[in-house]
């Protein structure tokens, strides 16, 4: 790789049908892309930089149904895959690449059915007891005795600062009896 050349930052998301594909780099409006069934190629200039990667997708997508958007900040693809099923990884290569990551944003896992959120609303919470092998915590907690609830402790607001008095006129009066005789 030339001194001059970098890899811009790809995000990558999916669908069972769908690849979502997102180059941030700005002022991308003239980017060179070649999208064919098994790769991609990117390139684009920016700032005296060039800026370029190739990727092999891990299986065959559709290029001709395939979209892409060139803006100022980023260039998103949404690409077909040609066949409906969830892929391990982007690439062919099991080899992590430093530049392509997680499209938080898109992500989708396979054993997600859609967009609408969990309903709870049928279920109580209240019989679902402690985490696997712990049992039911409050019996749990019940039997540890020994522990006993905390004494009142505000009878002893402000007694800290007389007992430091205290301990200083006793060692006060042992030191002048151990040092100075009685007449």
């Amino acid at each position: 790789m030339n001194t001059n050349e970098r890899h811009p930052q790809v995000l990558w998301a999916q669908r069972e049908g769908l690849l979502y594909l997102t180059v941030e780099l700005h002022d991308a409006q003239d980017a060179k892309i070649d999208l064919t069934e098994s790769s991609i190629d990117f390139s684009n200039t920016t700032d005296d930089m060039l800026y370029k990667f190739h990727l092999d997708f891990y299986k065959p997508i559709n290029p001709k149904e395939s979209k892409k958007t060139l803006t100022g900040r980023k260039t998103v693809m949404l690409l077909e895959k040609q066949e409906d099923e969830w892929w391990p990884r982007l690439t062919k290569d099991t080899k992590k690449l430093a530049f392509v990551k997680t499209d938080f944003d898109h992500w989708k896992d396979s054993d997600d059915s859609g967009d609408e959120e969990p309903d709870f609303s049928g279920m109580d919470f209240s019989q679902m007891g402690g985490m696997g092998g712990m049992g039911d915590m409050a019996s749990m907690m019940g039997g540890m005795g020994g522990m006993g609830g905390m004494p009142d402790l505000s009878a002893l607001a402000g007694a800290g600062a007389a007992d430091e008095a205290a301990d200083e006129d006793e060692g006060e009066g042992e030191d002048e009896a151990t040092s100075k005789p009685k007449d």
